[in-house]
């Protein structure tokens, strides 16, 4: 099984470079980013850096499709906390992504989430029981914008877990060209009542955590079957 492994953000990826030990003679470049091959698990995984928001992770999704055609594509990465129910550097399985900065006021619509940019992901092939890190399977919400407080209310009530840049777009292209996509994300920062000391902790949070979530990630994928 050919194995592609997405990142989106610069701080992830450097993580991942640093948790690897990747050095510089061991990474390519291309057009959207840098790019390594490396070993976990006796299982070989191609890990592609894309940047951030919708539109370079879609890019470069497409990009590792039609160079590579995996069998699998990956997402890792951080995202903030929605649900209640979680915490920091809790991980969550993505079996649905939905886009919630999209709005089509046509016609009198005025939905939370732009159904053409819902996609629901089949996880039912894997072995969850193999994987090292607990998960929460549910709804990863994207959008070109950071979580706030009053966002999270409203996205709570719509059952969302957690959100993030980039998934829904990922998801989506993987969909369209009938690739096997699964996304993991872990929490780094959750929004709290506030102003500007609340947007200082979420930053501070997101800095502080990358690391360790990308650790734990990077664990999850030693389960996945060959």
């Amino acid at each position: 099984m050919k194995i592609c492994i997405e990142i989106c953000s610069g701080r992830e990826w450097r993580a991942i470079k640093d948790i690897l030990n990747i050095d510089n003679e061991r990474i390519s470049k291309g057009p959207l980013g840098e790019y390594f091959s490396a070993s976990i698990d006796k299982k070989e995984f191609l890990f592609q850096h894309s940047g951030p928001t919708k539109t370079r992770a879609a890019a470069c999704c497409q990009l590792i499709i039609d160079k590579w055609q995996p069998d699998l594509i990956v997402n890792i990465g951080s995202c903030g906390g929605v649900s209640k129910k979680l915490k920091c550097f809790d991980i969550i399985l993505a079996a649905k992504t939905v886009q919630y900065d999209c709005h089509d006021f046509m016609d009198g619509k005025n939905q939370i989430f732009y159904e053409p940019m819902v996609t629901e992901l089949d996880n039912s092939w894997l072995k969850l029981d193999k994987i090292a890190e607990p998960l929460y399977q549910g709804i990863i919400g994207t959008a070109d914008q950071d979580l706030t407080y009053q966002t999270a209310f409203e996205l709570r009530k719509n059952e969302v877990l957690a959100v993030d840049w980039e998934s829904g777009a990922i998801a989506k292209i993987c969909e369209l060209n009938n690739t096997k996509c699964l996304i993991l994300r872990g929490i780094t920062d959750i929004p709290v009542n506030g102003h500007d000391s609340n947007k200082t902790r979420q930053t501070n949070g997101y800095k502080k955590n990358t690391y360790g979530v990308m650790k734990k990630l990077l664990n999850c994928l030693t389960g996945l079957q060959a």
